[in-house]
């Protein structure tokens, strides 16, 4: 990290604080993160993941993962039996995660830094979770970030972008996280490129979508 703090809007400095209490309270766990269990976060992952499925494992690839918290996603993508060679570049907003990442995955394929968006381009970026969590900042403008958010993500792609957002139409909703509209960001997401899939078909309140070059 460098010696220079990063500032953030207000809403994500806020955010930014609450991940750095709970990793505190919580250590490098899927609660450390606000997730309810291991089985939900990995189950997750493997859905983010078949974005890889046609890239041939002959070919060295570049990944970028937008709210990487402590690392659990390079953890996963480490033990992944059928992926090819990476070098993966964590970004996190809360500097404690980044620090907690750094200090427990010792790898040379793996870098991480403080930043509210990725600083080089990569093949792949995934985005696990990390708009879910909105506070009170109004619902219209934590969707306008988002998009904003999506935007620089896909300019930084070279060929896919996988992200995950809480259902809108799931029963049972918490104050504080967002729900978002699948169909508003199937059309958004359009603008950015033709080439779209939704998953849905897991079971968690939530949905998965695939931006490909």
């Amino acid at each position: 990290m460098s010696g220079t703090p990063v500032v953030f809007p207000t809403h994500l400095d806020r955010l930014s604080k609450i991940f750095s209490l709970r990793v505190q309270q919580y250590g490098s766990t899927p609660a450390g993160v606000l997730w309810k269990d291991k089985d939900g976060q990995r189950l997750r992952f493997e859905v983010l993941c078949d974005i890889l499925n046609d890239t041939p494992t002959s070919a060295a690839i570049t990944i970028a993962d937008l709210g990487c918290g402590y690392g659990a996603f390079f953890d996963f993508l480490a033990a992944h039996p059928r992926l090819p060679q990476f070098d993966y570049t964590g970004y996190d907003i809360s500097a404690d995660m980044v620090t907690r990442a750094q200090g427990r995955i010792d790898d040379a394929r793996a870098k991480f830094h403080v930043a509210d968006r990725p600083l080089q381009s990569a093949d792949y970026t995934f985005v696990s979770g990390t708009y879910n969590l909105h506070v009170n900042v109004e619902t219209d403008v934590w969707t306008d970030f988002i998009k904003t958010s999506l935007a620089q993500l896909w300019a930084r792609t070279d060929r896919g972008l996988a992200f995950n957002m809480l259902d809108k139409h799931h029963r049972r909703r918490l104050d504080g996280l967002y729900y978002a509209d699948r169909q508003e960001f199937l059309e958004y997401c359009t603008g950015l490129s033709p080439n779209i899939t939704l998953i849905d078909d897991y079971p968690l309140d939530e949905w998965t979508m695939f931006i490909r070059r």
